[in-house]
């Protein structure tokens, strides 16, 4: 009988642990995925108006070009980090919304058009190539935005801080 309890209390344990350890993982995962969209934005925000004025002298091509690098490889980085784990919206831990992994497949197709439009950001960039510049940029914030308006759950307050991350209008020349 003692063994009996004391096999109980282990499995008990055990996967209570596990189940502790599954729980930090998740949230470990969140914290970075915040951490890497909160980078992309950070240089969609520096480089939009280099693109917009072209004559920004704080910020020139050889800084645009590797902020359009890092919004790539922060795209390519962050594309696994949405396991069905960290759907933790319900405890306030998360703003994604469980749609992500409802609807998955086109948050896939949304993720791989913004991935796709920051590749050719970076490219386009590089070859002086400024009227697919524009296009790319609007095809990322086209991508960008749609994602967040779909998947992304945010308080009143933060609508205003967040209106032109979700408008998908990086810069002015986009349609959208």
């Amino acid at each position: 009988m003692r063994f009996l309890i004391l096999l109980i209390l282990f499995t008990f344990s055990f996967n209570f642990n596990s189940f502790t350890n599954e729980f930090e993982k998740a949230k470990q995962l969140i914290e970075l995925r915040k951490a890497s969209m909160q980078g992309i934005w950070a240089r969609v925000k520096r480089l939009a108006p280099f693109i917009d004025v072209d004559d920004n002298l704080d910020y020139n091509q050889d800084l645009a070009i590797q902020d359009a690098k890092d919004i790539k490889l922060l795209l390519n980085k962050t594309k696994d980090l949405w396991p069905i784990s960290t759907n933790l919206s319900t405890k306030n831990l998360t703003n994604a919304t469980p749609a992500i992994w409802a609807v998955e497949e086109y948050f896939n197709k949304l993720y791989t058009k913004a991935q796709t439009a920051a590749n050719n950001l970076e490219i386009a960039l590089n070859k002086n190539e400024w009227d697919k510049v524009d296009l790319e940029m609007c095809n990322l914030g086209a991508a960008c935005g749609t994602c967040h308006a779909s998947f992304r759950r945010l308080l009143t307050s933060q609508l205003a801080n967040e209106a032109s991350a979700w408008s998908g209008k990086y810069i002015k020349k986009c349609i959208n």
